[in-house]
């Protein structure tokens, strides 16, 4: 596994490297242009300047917290083995944004907490897109056609604008599934296999639309949580169910 190397860069070539931005000048940027481990100070950037294929089990290894990696709009795809971006417990504090994972075992995995993935494409991963630790952020995220989750997220998760459509290959499989105390909103999962959105005690699902889940259950939630304002349609075994105890707040949820 080699080594990135890093190089300092002034603020007119952040700006040509982003398209404008400036947010990176002054700091360290690393430039990828093929698999390797990420070793950095801390609040160091890389950037993606060209795609990569491979062969390896794992292709970005991160070995530093607070680390922001600009995929650039590019894509890593692998060969249906390993993980795409890995970066294991106790790592934290990573930003992986804007570009596309996809034919490796699991897309991203992100073992620490307080990282963020915005923009990203996870697909056609062999077992899971994405598997991120507690208190960890997902925006505007597409997971697709990963054959066994979508995303599966532990404690204080937070989701929200993204879109997940058909994961999963058998009734345990999940689109979508949060730890306790997480926040689900404004997302659309369909056509999952198994369950399209399952959120654990204590957590807020607001304004998500769940639809076609075959053989499956659009959303599940453990209670107590508060569950509002969701679509949930055309699920073949349930549309909405709330499990294991009293005290869900579930009001103006469209589920036939």
């Amino acid at each position: 596994m080699q080594k990135i190397k890093s190089f300092t860069v002034a603020a007119t070539l952040v700006g040509a490297l982003l398209g404008g931005a400036t947010a990176w000048a002054g700091d360290t940027i690393r430039p990828i242009d093929g698999c390797g481990t990420l070793t950095a100070r801390d609040q160091s950037s890389y950037i993606l300047v060209n795609s990569i294929q491979t062969n390896n089990l794992n292709c970005l290894i991160i070995e530093s917290s607070n680390i922001t990696i600009d995929m650039n709009g590019f894509s890593i795809q692998g060969s249906g083995e390993g993980t795409g971006i890995l970066a294991p417990t106790p790592v934290e504090g990573i930003k992986i944004r804007n570009g596309f994972v996809r034919n490796f075992a699991i897309g991203i995995s992100l073992g620490g907490t307080g990282n963020v993935v915005e923009g990203v494409h996870v697909t056609n991963n062999t077992d899971t897109g994405m598997v991120l630790g507690a208190s960890n952020l997902v925006d505007h995220v597409v997971a697709q056609a990963n054959n066994r989750n979508g995303i599966l997220m532990t404690a204080a998760a937070t989701v929200k604008n993204s879109t997940l459509r058909a994961n999963g290959s058998n009734p345990e499989s999940k689109g979508l599934s949060v730890g306790p105390g997480s926040t689900v909103t404004g997302n659309t999962i369909w056509a999952s296999v198994g369950t399209g959105l399952f959120a654990s005690l204590g957590s807020t699902v607001i304004g998500n639309t769940v639809f076609d889940s075959n053989p499956g259950v659009g959303i599940s939630v453990i209670c107590p949580s508060n569950v509002q304002d969701n679509t949930a349609t055309g699920n073949t075994i349930q549309n909405l169910t709330l499990n294991d105890g009293i005290g869900c707040n579930a009001v103006d949820n469209v589920a036939p």
